[in-house]
C-alpha cells in the first residue's frame, strides 16, 4: 500500500494503520469516504517512529477530519512555513483523539483548529510551536464558533505569533453559536507572542491545572497569560501557575454585546510579574465574577485591579480567601458597584489605590490597610509580615492556615487557609483539591 491516503479508505473499527518512518507529501482527509470508527472500537493511525507528514502544494489544510471515533497519534507534521493549518476537525468527530504528536513552522491562522460542528474531541500530550506569520495572529490550537466539547490537555505549546489556545468568539466573523464545553487542562503555554489561554466569546469553559510563563506587552497583547473578555459566559479558571508574564489574568476590556459573565478564579498560583503592568489579577469589566482562593506575590504592580471601566462597569465581584503578598495590594476604580471583598491576607505595609489606575513606581506610598478597609467594601481582612513561609512552594504563613472562610471548596484542617495552597494535607486529599 504507497499512501495512508488509500489506507484511510481501506480501514475499519477496531482496526489499526501503522505508518513506518519516512515523509509523506499527502493530503490525509477523514472524511465520508473513510469509516467511522466505535467507542469501544475506535480506528487508530499510529505513527511509528515519527514517520513526517509535509504538505502538498495546495489548500489551506494538511490533515481535516470528519469522522467519529478516530486516533491519529505518533507523527510530524512539518508544515514548513506553508499557509496550511496542520490539522483540523468538522463536522461529527466524537470521540476523536489527535495525540502524541509534534507540529510546528506554519504560517496561517493556527496549527490546530476545530470547527462547523466539530464535536467531542481531544487533544493531548502534543507539542505545538512555531505557528507564525509575521506581525498577523497564528495561534497553537483554535476553537471555532459551533465547537462542542473539546477537551485540550498536557500539551506543550510555545513560540506562536499568536495564543496557545483560542477560543474564538463569532464576533465580525458569524453569526454562528459559540463555542461550548471546553476543557483546558495540565498544559504547558509559554513564550507566545500574545497569551496563553484566549477566551473570546465562548461558554462552559474551564481552564485547570496549566503551567503559564513568557508573556509580555507587544503590539497586540498586553501581555496577559489568561484573557477572558467579550461576551464569555460560564469560565473557571483554577489551579494554574501564572508567572514571567506582565498581567496574570484578565477578565474584560474588549467588548461586544454582554461583558463575561459568572466567571470562577480560584485556586491560582500568580508570581513573578513583570513590568509594565505586572498586575496578578484585573477585572476591566464583567458581571458575578467570583476571585477565591488565589495566591499573587512577587510582582511590583497591583495584586488585584478591579473597576477602571474599560469597556463598562465590573458588577457583582466577590473576592474572599485571597493572599496578596505584594506591595502595592489593590487599585480599585469607580466602576464597581457590588465589590464585596473579605477574609483577604495582605502583606504588611502594603498599599492601597482609589480612583484613576497607575502603575505604581518604586517610591509611591499608597493608602494603608486601614484607610481602605475604613471605605467599608472590605471586612475582617488582615494583614502579615509574612503571609507566606516558603515562597517556592507559597506554603502559606501562621495567618493564613485554618482562617479562611469555608466557600464550599475542599479543604485539609480545621477552616480553610487562605490561598491557593493547602497546608498540611496528605497526599490524597491535596489530589482531591485539585479535582
Amino acid at each position: 500500500m504507497r499512501t495512508i491516503s488509500k489506507a484511510l479508505t481501506l480501514v475499519g473499527p477496531g482496526e489499526i494503520i501503522r505508518v513506518q518512518k519516512g515523509t509523506y507529501e499527502e493530503k490525509l482527509v477523514i472524511n465520508a469516504s473513510a469509516k467511522a470508527g466505535t467507542a469501544e472500537a475506535p480506528i487508530t493511525l499510529r505513527g511509528e517512529d515519527s514517520p513526517k507528514v509535509v504538505p502538498t502544494g495546495s489548500g489551506w489544510f494538511m490533515a481535516h477530519v470528519q469522522r467519529p471515533h478516530w486516533r491519529i497519534e505518533g507523527f510530524e507534521f512539518d508544515v514548513r512555513g506553508q499557509r496550511q493549518v496542520a490539522v483540523t476537525f468538522s463536522g461529527n468527530t466524537t470521540g476523536t483523539v489527535l495525540a502524541d504528536n509534534e507540529l510546528h513552522h506554519g504560517a496561517f491562522g493556527s496549527g490546530i483548529s476545530t470547527d462547523a460542528g466539530a464535536n467531542g474531541i481531544t487533544i493531548e500530550n502534543n507539542h505545538i510551536h512555531h505557528f507564525a506569520r509575521g506581525d498577523d495572529d497564528s495561534h497553537g490550537v483554535v476553537i471555532a464558533p459551533t465547537s462542542v466539547d473539546i477537551t485540550v490537555r498536557g500539551n506543550d505549546i510555545h513560540d506562536n505569533s499568536g495564543d496557545s489556545v483560542q477560543c474564538l468568539g463569532p464576533e465580525g466573523f458569524s453569526n454562528n453559536t459559540p463555542a461550548r464545553g471546553v476543557l483546558i487542562e495540565d498544559n504547558d503555554m509559554y513564550d507566545n507572542r500574545e497569551n496563553a489561554v484566549d477566551l473570546k466569546t465562548c461558554h462552559d469553559v474551564v481552564v485547570r491545572g496549566n503551567r503559564m510563563y513568557g508573556f509580555e506587552k507587544s503590539s497586540s497583547s498586553r501581555g496577559e497569560a489568561v484573557v477572558v473578555h467579550y461576551s464569555a459566559r460560564n469560565v473557571v479558571i483554577e489551579d494554574n501557575d501564572i508567572s514571567d508574564a506582565s498581567l496574570g489574568i484578565a477578565v474584560g476590556g474588549n467588548r461586544v454585546g454582554a461583558p463575561p459573565t459568572n466567571v470562577s478564579i480560584r485556586r491560582n498560583r500568580i508570581h513573578d510579574l513583570k513590568a509594565p503592568e505586572g498586575s496578578g489579577i484585573r477585572i476591566e469589566n464583567g458581571s458575578d465574577v467570583r476571585v477565591l482562593h488565589n495566591t499573587v506575590v512577587g510582582t511590583d504592580g497591583f495584586a488585584f485591579v478591579v473597576g477602571h471601566g474599560t469597556g463598562g462597569p465590573s458588577t457583582n465581584i466577590a473576592v474572599r480567601n485571597n493572599v496578596f503578598a505584594t506591595r502595592n495590594a489593590v487599585s480599585m476604580g469607580l466602576s464597581a458597584p457590588g465589590l464585596s471583598m473579605t477574609s483577604n491576607l495582605y502583606l504588611a505595609g502594603a498599599a492601597f489605590n482609589t480612583g484613576i489606575f497607575i502603575a505604581p513606581q518604586s517610591d509611591w506610598e499608597g493608602s494603608t490597610l486601614a484607610h481602605w478597609l475604613s471605605n467599608g467594601v472590605e471586612l475582617d481582612s488582615d494583614e502579615s509580615g509574612e503571609p507566606l513561609v516558603d515562597l517556592d512552594l507559597l506554603m502559606p504563613g501562621e495567618r493564613a492556615v485554618d482562617r479562611g472562610m469555608d466557600l464550599g471548596l475542599p479543604y485539609c484542617g480545621a477552616a480553610p487557609d487562605i490561598g491557593a495552597v493547602e497546608s498540611d494535607c496528605p497526599e490524597a486529599a491535596t489530589a482531591a483539591l485539585m479535582e
